[in-house]
């Protein structure tokens, strides 16, 4: 068992060849191709990277464009509701001035046939008082008088009454 714990440098020299053509095998062989693929891999980190920060800007400015259309289109909202507030407003100042000038209208058309039916009314009194006038003077007088006196009669009355 002692023989096992004692170096032999025959062994220590076979072990350090067989690790010098091991390095040596793997740096001819493996070392190119696992440094190329750290470096490969590593590169792919360095663009994916890049690429995910690039698409974090383009979400930023999409994001920002989004948010400026939003307040555009909030803006141009409130600007058609004002526009149809003012045009609402001055459709009922047309409504209402619209309804005066009809009432105005009406007003003075009842007028003009309140006027005419008083004529029509003063010109009927005006006949029924003539012709109370004749027969009561026809029966003062007895006779009829001819028709010019009877008008001239009925002048001169409608004249007094007039004045008075």
């Amino acid at each position: 068992m002692d023989k096992l714990l004692q170096p032999d440098i025959g062994l220590m020299f076979w072990t350090a060849l067989n690790f010098l053509i091991l390095a040596f095998l793997l740096a001819k062989f493996a070392w190119k191709p696992l440094m190329k693929a750290l470096d490969d891999r590593e590169r792919k980190i360095k663009e994916d990277i890049a690429s995910a920060n690039k698409a974090k800007e383009d979400a930023q400015a999409i994001k920002q464009e989004l948010e400026k259309s939003l307040a555009d289109a909030a803006q141009e909202s409130s600007k058609r509701l004002q526009e149809a507030s003012q045009a609402g407003l001055k459709q009922r100042e047309t409504i209402i001035a619209q309804a005066k000038e009809d009432a105005q209208t009406l007003i003075s058309q009842a007028k003009a046939e309140i006027e005419a039916e008083t004529q029509k009314a003063i010109e009927a009194v005006k006949k029924e008082v003539i012709d109370m006038t004749l027969l009561a003077a026809k029966k003062i007088i007895g006779k009829e008088a001819d028709k010019a006196s009877n008008e001239q009669l009925i002048e001169d009355l409608l004249k007094d009454i007039k004045v008075k």
